[in-house]
């Protein structure tokens, strides 16, 4: 298997997760709240964790596809650039899911919490959306 292989296998993880979580979220504000955002934040480490294997295998892609036909060193840096930003969004992310975990794993999970996984959420989809045109 090579580097573009691997990488076209983990790039997706991040991506079809944020979006999941984005949905889970959405359905925690109006059914079994607590359940659902819980679930959210364990799948947004996920998320965080694969965007870290998807940024380790963009070097051996890039190496794979330099010179092709039809793949420019242009159209490779702005998506190199854009994964960077979508890689520290989701990872920043992550983190802050497996705190909220950690901290509420006992008790309901606030509602600014939800908000503001809500938000960072929606961020990282539109990062992750424009990593991957």
């Amino acid at each position: 298997m090579t580097g573009t292989h691997l990488h076209l296998l983990v790039n997706h993880v991040p991506i079809i997760g944020a979006i999941f979580a984005l949905g889970l979220l959405l359905a925690s504000m109006r059914y079994a709240r607590d359940v659902l955002h819980r679930t959210a934040l364990v799948v947004l480490v996920v998320v965080g964790t694969a965007a870290g294997a998807a940024k380790l295998t963009g070097e051996p892609a890039e190496d794979g596809v330099r010179g092709m036909p039809g793949v420019t060193r242009a159209a490779i840096h702005e998506h190199e650039e854009m994964a960077d930003k979508a890689f520290l969004a989701a990872a920043a992310l992550g983190l802050f899911s497996l705190a909220a975990i950690v901290r509420w794993r006992s008790r309901a999970i606030p509602s600014g919490v939800t908000v503001t996984t809500l938000g960072g959420t929606l961020i990282v989809c539109g990062l992750m959306a424009f990593t991957g045109l």
